[in-house]
């Protein structure tokens, strides 16, 4: 997305993260209405949980679920866009995909991962570590930024037995898929 000058704005990032949201929210009407769609999420090692990589991060099991997740994507995808704007979605895509792809290898037999906090893991992940990979003053302050603000989201990466079930696998796998991505655009050439 381009303004009427060739850049990609603040206003522009807001928006994009806005839009997001509101196909997640639209996605969770649609869920109240044919429940079944739930069951599209990710099934570990089975041929319909491969689909289940794209579908999930859109399927939500309820508003207090969407709800979590709406303030991480709100702030971290904000954060995200408006640093790397125009290449933001093409950096995305790896991130996405490869958070999805953890609980397809690792989650438990006859489970259905779903949500979009893999992916959020996977902003965590790349926005914690790109100022560390490009060495730029305003991206390590914004890893530091980060750091202080989502920095408890990180215990979320490991397996937990409390009373809400998380998919601890998507949230690793998105947290590591971050950083190697991270890690990828701090070598490109800037």
């Amino acid at each position: 997305m381009r303004s009427g000058k060739g850049r990609f704005t603040n206003r522009q990032a807001l928006k994009t993260v806005l839009g997001i949201i509101g196909l997640l929210w639209l996605v969770l009407l649609l869920t109240l209405v044919i429940p079944s769609i739930k069951y599209l999420g990710i099934r570990p090692r089975t041929l319909m949980g491969l689909a289940g990589i794209l579908a999930a991060p859109l399927i939500h099991d309820g508003i207090i679920h969407l709800a979590a997740n709406t303030m991480g994507i709100l702030i971290l995808g904000f954060l995200f866009a408006g640093l790397e704007k125009q290449r933001a979605g093409y950096i995305l895509i790896p991130i996405y995909l490869l958070s999805g792809l953890g609980p397809w290898v690792f989650g438990a037999a006859n489970s259905i991962h779903i949500g979009a906090s893999g992916v959020i893991h996977g902003l965590l992940g790349y926005l914690l570590t790109i100022g560390f990979f490009r060495r730029h003053f305003k991206t390590i302050l914004l890893s530091i930024l980060v750091l202080v603000l989502y920095g408890g989201a990180l215990w979320g990466i490991f397996p937990s037995y409390g009373r809400f079930p998380i998919s601890w696998e998507g949230h690793l796998s998105g947290f590591l898929a971050g950083v190697l991505v991270a890690w990828s655009e701090g070598n490109r050439r800037q």
